[in-house]
């Protein structure tokens, strides 16, 4: 069977935050968030830092001359989204349900190779009027 990384859930590295204009009902959001997740030991290493190493082949069968090394530390994700809004309830009430989509881009970093993908959102949940 294959091997599997462990990752850290490092809340202290993460982010999320959102800025908006609201149009009434509708809303106009630019959120931003950041992620790092480092690589975790188990205790079952000979050596020190081995949890980051990992050996790849095409192959079905791994020898000892058709691998190569990668040494992951850590992934990180970075989004940027433009999110689009809308109350689903209009009165004087301070809270009022919503739902949103949004579509951006991700951009995942695995040992310095950043890679960009397509990111799409849609999100439900319920808005408190401070003022």
């Amino acid at each position: 069977s294959g091997y599997t990384f462990a990752f850290s859930k490092n809340l202290i590295t993460s982010f999320d935050g959102a800025v908006g204009y609201s149009l009434g009902g509708a809303r106009v959001e630019l959120e931003a968030s950041y992620r790092r997740f480092a690589t975790l030991a188990d205790g079952q290493y000979a050596k020190s830092g081995a949890e980051s190493l990992a050996a790849i082949t095409r192959d079905a069968n791994i020898t000892e001359t058709n691998y190569f090394v990668v040494k992951i530390d850590e992934i990180t994700n970075t989004s940027v989204m433009l999110n689009g809004c809308y109350d689903v309830l209009h009165t004087d009430l301070p809270v009022s349900p919503y739902v949103c989509a949004g579509i951006g881009a991700s951009f995942v970093d695995i040992s310095k190779q950043v890679t960009t993908k397509l990111a799409y959102r849609g999100k439900v949940g319920i808005s408190y009027q401070f003022t």
